[in-house]
């Protein structure tokens, strides 16, 4: 709620006068490990079922996402699969990145952060997610991209989930 002020007067308006709501916004993307690196939201990679509900690595037209949480969970096995396996030692010793727009609004930070609780001072958190400490605002059509790196190879499928909130229209 605190971040509404980053959104465009006229979604301000329209929150205002009923005629929008704030709602949970789950983006996700899912893709196999490559070697010592995971790209899992990328530009090249379109909207498929099951797969990535976010379309060439960017949000939908009129759509704004004020994210607060990254969730990400592992399948040892297929890239529709459960994704409940344990992580292996060399997943939780990798390094992710977000970029917006071609820049890095997060670099090298260590995937334990998913799993830590001092990370994001919320000892009592889902199982993968990291708290953002800062909310960040993506905006419609901005370019996104998910990447890990692994100090060693790693086999799997990871899915990544972008929690935060938008604006739907009535």
């Amino acid at each position: 709620m605190e971040r509404i002020h980053l959104l465009p007067k006229n979604i301000q308006r329209a929150l205002i006068n009923k005629k929008a709501q704030i709602s949970d916004a789950p983006y996700y993307a899912t893709a196999p490990i490559k070697g010592t690196r995971a790209e899992l939201i990328k530009l090249s990679v379109p909207e498929e079922i099951g797969i990535t509900n976010i379309d060439n690595g960017k949000l939908g037209k009129d759509r704004h996402l004020t994210l607060s949480g990254i969730k990400v969970l592992y399948d040892a096995k297929a890239v529709e699969g459960a994704f409940i396996d344990k992580f292996p030692t060399d997943l939780l010793n990798a390094e992710w990145e977000l970029e917006l727009n071609g820049r890095k609004v997060f670099e090298k930070m260590p995937f334990r952060k998913f799993f830590d609780g001092f990370y994001g001072y919320n000892t009592n958190k889902p199982f993968g997610l990291y708290v953002l400490n800062n909310p960040k605002v993506i905006n419609p059509q901005t370019p996104i991209e998910f990447n890990i790196n692994f100090p060693k190879q790693v086999d799997g499928f990871l899915k990544v989930f972008l929690e935060g909130t938008t604006v739907y229209g009535y």
